[in-house]
């Protein structure tokens, strides 16, 4: 009995060991990643003292300073020294990351991380990895997908810089990554990624503009140019959690019953009808169109991971704070400790 048991011991020591491996050989591999990028970034002086760099670049660089402090001093984001240097991408992919979710369900799959907890997505700098892993899951009959970001936190576990990537956004692009950034680094909540993405998405938001205001002035082409691209991004939304309600009900009704084809019309229909839409800028609704065919669930569920709450949270900022940012971050942090 004694020697039976000590071979279940040993079995599950060694699956727990395997599993950890894989772990801290997937940990090993994006440290190294990460580190390739803090060692060979250069402090933003360099650039801006660089007689040959673009001068239409230092201005954006000049201004992640001017958002930076704008966020310590007028939002209450914690001071912190990311962002004082820059990595130069030279024109390749930041990461690649990948999701994944049920097929025939809006039920995202999550990655296990010691401390750091359940993650809906999956970083990997080698394209290769990522597809991999992407395909790993397909195998295993889940939707995945592969998506290329060019800005991230590492919740304090290195110094962030910012990619020059970053430098091709507008004002207000610029301004809502770096505060959407910066908000992960101020307050992150183990094991809520829907919740975390949320509330920085919203804060980038709200964020951006108050700066936009701020620097250029109400009326000025900057802030007129933002507001429009929130105005879509809300009838875009409106439009998204409508079709993931309706996505999610016919995944209901279908009982066992699934098919592929009648996803991908029901997917399609929820798409095409997005031409429909009163938009200033179409372009990111004709790309979607174009590349339908491609689209499965992990479109949706990834949509609702950053979206999905934000009237939510708007109503909690507004009604409950007055729509003061210190206020409500003073709130979440008591609510919510960090990491």
């Amino acid at each position: 009995m004694l020697n039976k048991i000590l071979k279940i011991f040993t079995f599950f020591f060694a699956v727990a060991l395997l599993y950890n491996c894989n772990v801290i050989w997937y940990g090993i591999q994006q440290g190294r990643g990460q580190l390739k990028i803090v060692r060979n970034a250069k402090h933003l002086d360099e650039f801006l003292g660089d007689e040959t760099y673009p001068d239409s670049l230092k201005y954006k660089i000049k201004l992640v300073k001017e958002i930076k402090q704008f966020a310590f001093d007028s939002l209450g984001i914690n001071f912190t020294k990311n962002y004082s240097k820059m990595y130069n991408q030279e024109g390749k992919p930041g990461m690649y990351v990948v999701t994944a979710c049920d097929a025939f369900a809006l039920k995202s799959y999550q990655w296990k991380f010691p401390i750091l907890g359940s993650f809906s997505y999956k970083g990997y700098f080698s394209k290769k990895k990522a597809f991999k892993e992407a395909d790993k899951l397909k195998q295993k009959g889940f939707d995945s997908d592969v998506g290329i970001v060019n800005a991230w936190s590492t919740l304090g576990w290195f110094k962030d810089p910012v990619m020059s990537s970053m430098l091709n956004k507008t004002p207000g692009q610029l301004a809502r990554v770096l505060i959407h950034e910066l908000t992960h680094g101020t307050l992150f909540v183990k094991n809520d990624i829907q919740f975390n993405e949320n509330l920085a998405s919203f804060i980038g938001d709200k964020g951006a503009i108050l700066f936009l205001l701020d620097k250029y002035g109400e009326g000025s082409r900057q802030v007129t140019a933002f507001n429009e691209e929130l105005a879509d991004f809300k009838n875009l939304r409106n439009h998204l959690l409508k079709g993931t309600q309706e996505l999610k009900l016919f995944y209901e009704s279908c009982k066992g019953d699934y098919s592929q084809i009648k996803k991908r019309k029901k997917i399609n229909s929820i798409l095409l009808t997005m031409d429909t839409l009163t938009l200033s800028n179409k372009n990111r609704v004709s790309r979607i169109i174009a590349n339908r065919e491609k689209i499965n669930n992990t479109f949706f569920t990834d949509f609702l991971m950053y979206r999905e709450d934000q009237k939510i949270i708007e109503d909690e900022f507004v009604n409950k704070f007055d729509a003061d940012f210190k206020k409500y971050f003073t709130y979440l942090k008591q609510k919510h400790p960090s990491l």
